[in-house]
């Protein structure tokens, strides 16, 4: 039936997993995700301007203020360092693939002078580039246009082909193994969880309004929702199914591989992952209000939840149809203002994170304990 030591965590095994491979595939990922969001999110302005010359207007304002407000002459040197530093890794790390001996160790160091250059230049660059109030007048463009709207999720899959590629040709490991322990992508099991974690977030709706905790109100705008509502269905899959393939899969199987502990993993990637969140409205609102790690503990427990989910199957499916059924039933069914996917669901909420925070914790506790029970166990005996 099953081998030890071919499950989801194990993977590594094979391949290559030095950890210049890994620093290396995440440093390609983050340039893919650079380059490919760039020209992708580039129509966004002027699909808001088509769509709501107004917004078209705030969004162009919002742009000069932080343009105004920002060295441009330091921006440029970070750009600069950027790009010396991503052709020096570029280049040098090809050359290291292709000598032996000192020459092969003179262009490794090159290059992992490259690589931290062009990563510390990113770093330093892209919070100067970024703004609260030009942010948000982006995310508006998405809740007038839904063209902006699937713009906005495609970035996601498409920055995964750095990743697909450096996992194929640098780990020299199948990309199934990033997905999966399992002989083939199991589609029912992450169906199945898509449809039970609608059904627990569905019941906890329901209670919350009825007696009067977490109110509703009908929100039904049939000359949009229709539109909206195919878009999340097609690719809010994508974007969830990213986010996990990078935080519950590669990172996840990366770390295990050195620090052995996948607890403390598990610790560290949902912590990155609430970080990821924090430029998202909530995020803002709950640093104005004071609560802002109360907030963001709902992010940090998604992302261990989730990685219990792969931790128990053996793969990403189940926390892959969970993230997807958690953001459609949000995109879908019930939103809130200042959402980060500013759709016009069904139905509208008004946040408190006071209760909005433990009644998500236990509906996400449900929804891994059903999931745990109706688990089957992996054949894993391999040709």
């Amino acid at each position: 039936m099953s081998a030890p030591n071919y499950n989801y965590f194990k993977e590594t095994l094979r391949g290559e997993s030095r950890w210049w491979s890994w620093i290396m595939v995440f440093w390609f990922t983050m340039l893919g995700w650079l380059f490919v969001q760039i020209p992708i999110t580039g129509p966004i302005p002027d699909l808001a301007h088509a769509a709501d010359p107004e917004l078209g207007a705030e969004i162009d304002r919002a742009t000069q203020a932080m343009l105004a407000n920002t060295d441009m002459a330091v921006v440029g040197l970070y750009m600069l360092l950027f790009v010396i530093g991503t052709l020096m890794g570029l280049v040098c790390w090809l050359i290291n693939r292709n000598t032996k001996d000192t020459a092969q160790t003179v262009f490794g160091v090159l290059t992992g002078i490259g690589v931290a250059a062009s990563i510390f230049a990113l770093l330093k660059m892209l919070p100067m580039m970024s703004d609260p109030d030009a942010n948000a007048t982006i995310m508006k463009a998405m809740g007038v246009s839904p063209i902006a709207y699937m713009l906005f999720l495609l970035v996601f899959p498409f920055s995964l082909i750095a990743l697909y590629i450096g996992q194929k040709f640098l780990h020299k490991r199948s990309i199934l193994s990033l997905h999966t322990a399992a002989k083939k992508i199991r589609w029912s099991r992450g169906m199945q969880a898509f449809f039970i974690t609608w059904i627990v977030l569905g019941t906890f709706t329901a209670i919350g309004h009825f007696t009067g905790l977490s109110p509703i109100s009908t929100n039904f705008d049939a000359g949009r929702f229709l539109m909206y509502a195919v878009v999340s269905l097609i690719f809010i899959p994508m974007q969830s199914g990213t986010e996990e393939i990078i935080f519950r899969g590669y990172l996840n199987q990366g770390l295990t591989h050195f620090l052995k502990n996948k607890w403390i993993v598990f610790i560290i990637t949902s912590a990155l992952f609430a970080c990821m969140h924090l430029s998202n409205p909530e995020a803002s609102k709950g640093a104005e209000d004071g609560i802002l790690l109360l907030t963001m503990s709902s992010y940090f427990f998604f992302g261990f939840v989730a990685c219990l989910m792969v931790w128990m199957d053996d793969g990403l499916e189940s926390a892959i149809g969970f993230h997807a059924a958690n953001n459609t039933f949000a995109a879908i069914f019930v939103n809130y203002e200042g959402s980060v996917l500013p759709t016009p669901s069904l139905f509208m909420a008004t946040p408190n994170t006071v209760i909005d925070v433990p009644t998500t914790l236990l509906a996400m506790a449900l929804i891994a304990a059903i999931l745990y029970k109706t688990r089957k166990p992996l054949d894993m005996s391999f040709a």
